[in-house]
């Protein structure tokens, strides 16, 4: 017989055994809550905002990004 137990887990206590993980096991549990959150979005998205956000995505994982840091050093370099 299978029992269920409904198990209330602090969300700090939650954090603190995250932290705790390896870095495959991270990337595993980033990569469930990913499609975990896609698949249970009950919003809509317009096309051209999903394009924009994969497009993103596309350029963050390949490298082709610019940290806010290093944005506004640029920015400050020509308004000078």
């Amino acid at each position: 017989m299978s029992k269920t137990f409904n198990l209330a887990i602090p969300f700090d206590f939650l954090l603190q055994a995250i932290a705790k993980l390896s870095p495959a096991d991270k990337q595993r549990l980033w990569e469930f809550l990913d499609t975990d959150l896609h698949d249970s979005t009950d919003e809509t998205f317009d096309p051209e905002e999903e394009a924009e956000v994969a497009t993103a995505y596309a350029e963050y994982q390949a490298g082709e990004f610019v940290t806010l840091d290093e944005y506004t050093a640029q920015r400050a370099q020509r308004m000078a």
